[in-house]
Parts: C-alpha cells; sequence; structure tokens
C-alpha cells in the first residue's frame, strides 16, 4: 500500500497536478536596514509621490512580511509533504509511516518539520510501535534522526521547486512587484529550512517579468533563525529588530504579515503585527476569530481579480476597517 501511495505521489510531482485548487483567478538572515532605492520620499515615516501640482501621502506599510509556505507558493500538501514521504522510503523508515493528507494536515498544528517528525515519532513509539523505537534508537534519538531526515527532505523539497513543480499563489507576485516599486521593505518569515524557504523565493521572482528587486533584497528569517517557532512570535520580532534598529517595538503597529495559517497569525498578532490570512489548502477551515486577524481572504489576487493591492495597506485606511 504504501509503494502505491509513493507511486501515485512521486509521478504527481512530474505532472501538472500542483495547481492551487482553491477558488480564486539555516543561514541567519542578511542585516538589511530598511530604505530600498525608490521613486517615492520619505518624509516623517510617510511615502510622499510627487503629482504634478500636489503632494499625496501615502503612510505604506514600514515592513511587508510574507510567511513561505502556503503563501508564496501552495507547498504543503504537494511540496513538504510529499518530500517528507520520499525521505521516509529513502532512509528505510518502517513501511507504515505515510504521511496521508489528512494526517498530515493535522501535523501541521507542530510547527517546523523536524518539531513534526519529533512529534509523529513519539507519539507512535508511545502507542507501542516497537519498529519506529528501534529505528528511532539506532539513529541516536529523535532529534537525530529527525536532523538527519530533515536535510534529506529539503534537498528533494529543492528539486521539486527548481523543476518549477509549484507556481506562485495567485496575486503574490503582484504585490510583491507593487512593493518593490513603492519601496516598501520585504521580508520572508518561516519556519521552515532556509535552503528550501530561499529556494521557494527565487522560483516566485522568477517565475515571469522582473519585479524590480531581487533575491538578496528580501531578507529571509527561517529555519532555526529563532529559539521557538510559530505561533511565538520570535521569527517576526527578529525581523523588526534587524530591519527596523532600536526602535522596532514602537513600530511594529506599523507592519504588516501575510499568512496563511493559525500558527502564523497567532505569531503576527503577538508581535504586534497586522496581519491578512490568505487561506491556503490546509487553512481554509482553520478558526481565526479568536486571534484578532485583520482580513481574511482567500488569496491576494491576480490583476483584475484582486483581494487587495498594496495602496489598500495604507495604515490609515478603509481596508482595515472592512
Amino acid at each position: 500500500e504504501r509503494e502505491r501511495e509513493r507511486e501515485r505521489e512521486m509521478k504527481a510531482v512530474g505532472s501538472v497536478s500542483f495547481r492551487n485548487p482553491m477558488v480564486c483567478g539555516g543561514m541567519r538572515a542578511s542585516r538589511v536596514r530598511v530604505g530600498h532605492q525608490s521613486n517615492a520620499r520619505l518624509v516623517g515615516g510617510v511615502r510622499q509621490r510627487q503629482n504634478k501640482n500636489t503632494i499625496v501621502a501615502h503612510a505604506l506599510p514600514t515592513l511587508l512580511l510574507f510567511d513561505c509556505d502556503g503563501v508564496l507558493v501552495e507547498t504543503e500538501r504537494d511540496g513538504h509533504r510529499i518530500a517528507f514521504n520520499e525521505a521516509f522510503v529513502q532512509k528505510g523508515l518502517p513501511k507504515d509511516l505515510v504521511w496521508d493528507v489528512d494526517l498530515y494536515g493535522e501535523l501541521l498544528e507542530v510547527g517546523g518539520g523536524k518539531e513534526r517528525m519529533k512529534h509523529d515519532f513519539s507519539n507512535r513509539i508511545a502507542k507501542g510501535d516497537t519498529e519506529m523505537e528501534k529505528v528511532v534508537d539506532a539513529a541516536g534519538g529523535l532529534d537525530e534522526i529527525a536532523k538527519d531526515l530533515h536535510a534529506l527532505k529539503t534537498e528533494i523539497m529543492m528539486d521539486m521547486v527548481n523543476a518549477n513543480m509549484m507556481p506562485p499563489r495567485p496575486g503574490i507576485r503582484r504585490i510583491i512587484g507593487e512593493a518593490a516599486k513603492a519601496g516598501v521593505p520585504m521580508a520572508i518569515c518561516s519556519t521552515s529550512n532556509e535552503k528550501a524557504v530561499r529556494a521557494v523565493l527565487n522560483s516566485v521572482l522568477n517565475a515571469g517579468e522582473p519585479l524590480g528587486i531581487s533575491i538578496d533584497d528580501i531578507p529571509i528569517f527561517a529555519g532555526d533563525i529563532v529559539p521557538k517557532k510559530k505561533p511565538d512570535p520570535a521569527v517576526y520580532q527578529l525581523a523588526a529588530k534587524e530591519l527596523l534598529g532600536d526602535t522596532w517595538e514602537s513600530q511594529t503597529g506599523d507592519c504588516v504579515v501575510i499568512e496563511d495559517s493559525r500558527i502564523g497569525a497567532q505569531a503576527a498578532k503577538s508581535a504586534g503585527m497586522k496581519c491578512i490570512v490568505t487561506l491556503s489548502i490546509y487553512t481554509e477551515n482553520e478558526p481565526f476569530g479568536d486571534i484578532g486577524v485583520d482580513k481574511i481572504v482567500d488569496c491576494v489576487g491576480d490583476e483584475k481579480d484582486e483581494r487587495f493591492s498594496l495602496s489598500d495597506l495604507e495604515l490609515k485606511g478603509d481596508f482595515w476597517g472592512k
């Protein structure tokens, strides 16, 4: 059964089945301070643009921060899950260790791939899975086997990303391009491995016409760069501290985060930031009402099918009150 499941999934990897089914048209991050080149002037924290005879003020976000998986690309079900299962096979783990769609959805409540494996493996052992216990012991314990498997899984995942098997989610390239043009600093904040996040971001930036920004202009805060992962706010706090400097704590309310999951939204709101949730395959039924999320949409939306644009994100604009 496991071999049949593996054949189906690896066959899907080579097909065009990685389209978003929803209804909708490591390394330390670079210490980059805010201030990308732009034809806008920054005056008192407000971006101003010359418009013939008048200057129009646009209080745009101080930072625009993105999660990776499920936000930039729909990676969880048709990327990470398949890569995990393939890593399990290649490392000779018990044949009944298969993360199907439903089980992986449950495991996503645990932030971080290594943490996810340790959670599942320890539960199996606690339920009497002696074969799993022997494999874990032979590998040197949960930490060691998770580290080894995660490294292999990352390589498998990167091969999939580099083969362009997972397209950007609708509107992501558009909003990145708009932010780049306006000079709004951006960063990626993810619990995933830094190498995998970099590969995903690179694939997004190169999936069409140039967006006016390079991968080196978008710092990545990912993996084990912080001791606690989402829903802890540490990764968003680190991004603000690194990019905004000593006054970062007074500016978090002017930062906008685009997330897709409950634990990601919890991290963003706990960091004191505005948060837009773009629902993904695994998160469309998650509860968000108790978190104080500022906006929930099904996606960012491509041109002429936008759910929001950068201009909607003006800090005092009507978007946040709707």
